[in-house]
């Protein structure tokens, strides 16, 4: 460090070897994981991933079809979708994967998806949800429902889909559903506006969204007591993460994904852990709500207030899963 002073210099090496002390401990947990996970098997299973043909969906895709369960992606992007279909491994001559286009801003599109999945003669055993957006935009409505594009990939279209596919997943010995948002990281939103079409903010969007995701998550384990619902908190993660910000941001959040993320395949690793763990079991003795930290281990809590809350939120996002929009804007 030439240029720096003497404190300068012993902190800049303070510095180095705290970063590389953070790399083993890192390295260290995700190769337990991985050897713990080594002999979990899925083959026979079929897990369904919304967000699959990107970023963290991709990751879980990937974790599960190499431990021998057959998926099928549900994405935007049909030449992605199928490209991850072909390269997807496959253990067993039963295992097939697949490929379903769906545009998430569409409530209506998300119900045809959940009957198409409903009718099929294939089971579900696992349905995971990460579709999302990170964008700095004000309240921007879907022109279809009038309901905030955030809003709309986080909460209502995971929620519509999460409660369409909960009586076919309670056929399944083991069923299992997992949102990956903002367990245990999001703060208490409790604002007037259920659709933030007053008083919006980042910070606002992203805390109801994290309020929300647990509000039907439990309230839908409470109606179906043989799923498992689950909501975990990916990390930081190394994706396409924030395309839609302004140009700036993207380099200094590229920058801090290349020194700080996680890859796709390293949360892919520690959401799978989360998803086999036994305590998370769904069918007979099992089910319920769980939250999971970015290691796919329990161990976050709700935020403030969630339990008086819990009721009025649930209700409200039914109220506009059946109208197919927004409530408020009417």
């Amino acid at each position: 460090f030439p240029k720096l002073g003497f404190y300068g210099r012993i902190a800049a090496a303070a510095a180095a070897v705290a970063v590389g002390y953070a790399y083993q401990a890192s390295m260290s947990q995700l190769a337990a994981a991985e050897a713990a996970s080594a002999a979990v098997s899925m083959i026979g299973k079929h897990a369904v991933v919304v967000g699959g043909t990107s970023g963290i969906g991709h990751g879980i895709a990937l974790r599960l079809a190499k431990a021998g369960c057959s998926v099928t992606i549900v994405g935007r992007s049909a030449s992605r979708g199928v490209a991850i279909v072909e390269s997807m491994a496959t253990t067993t001559d039963e295992q097939k994967h697949a490929f379903l286009k769906l545009d998430a801003f569409s409530l209506k599109a998300c119900g045809t998806l959940a009957d198409q999945l409903g009718a099929a003669d294939r089971p579900l055993d696992l349905l995971v949800l990460t579709q999302g957006m990170a964008t700095l935009q004000k309240h921007t409505p879907v022109p279809e429902t009038g309901l905030d594009q955030k809003l709309t990939l986080h909460v209502y279209s995971r929620a519509l889909l999460a409660s369409a596919l909960a009586p076919v997943l309670a056929r399944s010995p083991d069923p299992r559903v997992l949102s990956v948002l903002s367990a245990g990281v999001h703060g208490p939103y409790t604002g007037a506006s259920p659709e933030l079409l007053k008083g919006y903010s980042i910070a606002n969007a992203a805390n109801a969204a994290g309020v929300y995701t647990d509000a039907y998550l439990e309230s839908l384990s409470e109606e179906h007591p043989k799923v498992s619902f689950l909501h975990a908190s990916p990390g930081f993660v190394s994706t396409n993460w924030g395309t839609e910000m302004p140009a700036p941001v993207r380099w200094l959040t590229r920058g801090m994904q290349y020194f700080g993320g996680r890859s796709k395949e390293t949360c892919g690793e520690y959401m799978f852990k989360g998803l086999y763990r036994p305590e998370h079991r769904g069918g007979e003795g099992g089910g319920g709500f769980h939250l999971l930290n970015e290691y796919g281990e329990t161990g976050p809590t709700t935020a403030a207030k969630h339990g008086e809350n819990k009721a009025a939120v649930w209700a409200h996002i039914q109220a506009v899963l059946a109208k197919g929009g927004s409530v408020e804007g009417k």
